[in-house]
């Protein structure tokens, strides 16, 4: 069949010129736009993808799909755009139910309103959407302390390529049903099937929120000073260390070697009392807490630091504790990095001819117990690295699973790990 042919047999919509570059991945383009309008839409319209077969790369808002391996195939770009509604809201319950395609200020905004929130902070929320979130398995900076993305969802619907739609978990905290089924797909990068509906517990606002820098001459007691006070009763928000060019990112122009940033918050009293108990931890490890004004766009910025929009090269290591240090030691003297002690999570942006090298030597730092992935990285620079490392222990659980709920391998064909 030639390419006209094959083309005018795929399912979805003409796409402009225009459009093809919106929905690039990587150097790949689609040749036809889905947009559905709910869950049961986007069931039908994965069976009309699955039937050619066409493979489908999932947009939400666009803001992770630097993430991941260079799909094998890309026919339809498969947008949640239309799905944006905040299907049910109890506050008095503290939960919600949203489409996938919602973006996540916009559902802030809403809880707003009942002064609630989600404690979730992707990169870019103006742009990131609740499925993306999901998929990307997006924490944000508070991991340590208000734990991922799992600990939130209590519900979930997902359509898959089979025309079906399937629900797990529910309406109310308690909930367990079907959890395994939510836990399969968040974090899967949609290779599994498309979320087409969410189901969060939420929170009240904290009532005070603070900032508290602290500057250490070396890395290694700013690393284990985060840690320390990510095991306090009130521990921070969110605690980060920095370099100096991190540093400068986030809009700090100040000569620190090491920055230890808090972001402290809860009722006025607490916020009073993390504060001194932070102040002490920090000077007994030999810090100095700073004074001075902190620039109000710091904590956003820091925020969507490692999803990059430009073409900056992003290596993650997520490792136990007790490595988190030879991970540091690891990096190259060049690279610019942000870490969360508490969780054992560093970010550093790499130059891309050593990319690959770093790579190798943070896997070999990190052991078996850790995961180390390019988290950001343009197409001409991937192409060239092991973007996921080695398979885990249950890839062939993976595999069986990806066969059976995606028979035709017409779900991101590639992009996650071990090509599944």
């Amino acid at each position: 069949m030639g390419l006209n042919a094959r083309v005018a047999t795929l399912p979805g919509h003409e796409i402009t010129v225009e459009e093809q570059q919106e929905f690039r991945v990587d150097d790949l383009l689609p040749s036809r736009v889905m947009r559905p309008a709910d869950a049961q839409d986007a069931a039908r319209g994965l069976r009309l993808c699955d039937l050619v077969p066409a493979a489908v790369v999932t947009w939400g808002g666009g803001t992770q799909m630097r993430l991941g391996a260079t799909p094998r195939r890309y026919e339809v770009a498969f947008s949640t755009e239309r799905m944006t509604r905040l299907l049910e809201y109890e506050p008095a319950d503290l939960t919600c139910r949203v489409e996938a395609g919602m973006r996540l200020q916009d559902l802030q905004e809403s809880l707003l309103a009942q002064g609630q929130r989600l404690p979730l902070e992707p990169p870019h929320p103006e742009r990131a959407t609740v499925g993306g979130m999901l998929a990307a398995n997006a924490n944000g900076l508070g991991r340590a302390r208000y734990g991922t993305v799992r600990d939130w969802v209590i519900g979930i619907a997902v359509a898959y390529p089979s025309g079906k739609l399937a629900r797990a978990g529910g309406k109310v905290v308690k909930n367990v049903a079907g959890y395994d089924l939510m836990k399969l797909h968040i974090g899967a990068l949609g290779t599994l099937g498309v979320i087409a509906e969410v189901n969060f517990k939420v929170q009240t606002r904290p009532q005070v929120e603070a900032t508290l820098l602290a500057h250490f001459e070396m890395l290694a007691p700013a690393i284990d000073c985060g840690i320390a006070l990510a095991r306090q009763y009130l521990a921070p928000a969110a605690a980060l260390v920095l370099d100096q060019g991190a540093l400068r990112d986030c809009g700090l122009a100040a000569d620190w070697r090491w920055t230890l940033a808090l972001k402290l918050e809860g009722y006025a009293r607490e916020v009073e009392a993390a504060r001194n108990k932070a102040t002490g931890i920090v000077r007994d490890a030999g810090g100095r807490v700073e004074e001075g004004d902190v620039p109000s766009t710091f904590w956003e910025t820091a925020r969507d630091w490692s999803a990059p929009d430009d073409d900056h090269v992003v290596v993650r290591a997520i490792v136990p504790l007790t490595s988190i240090h030879a991970i540091l030691n690891a990096l190259p003297p060049d690279s610019r990095m942000m870490a969360l002690p508490g969780a054992g999570l560093v970010d550093a942006r790499v130059a891309p001819g050593s990319a690959a090298s770093t790579l190798q030597r943070l896997r070999t730092a990190g052991g078996d117990q850790g995961q180390v992935i390019v988290a950001a990285a343009p197409a001409v620079v991937k192409k060239g690295l092991d973007v996921w490392g080695p398979p885990p222990p249950g890839f062939p659980i993976m595999r069986a699973l990806k066969q059976a709920l995606d028979p035709n391998g017409i779900l991101n064909p590639g992009r996650f790990v071990g090509g599944i």
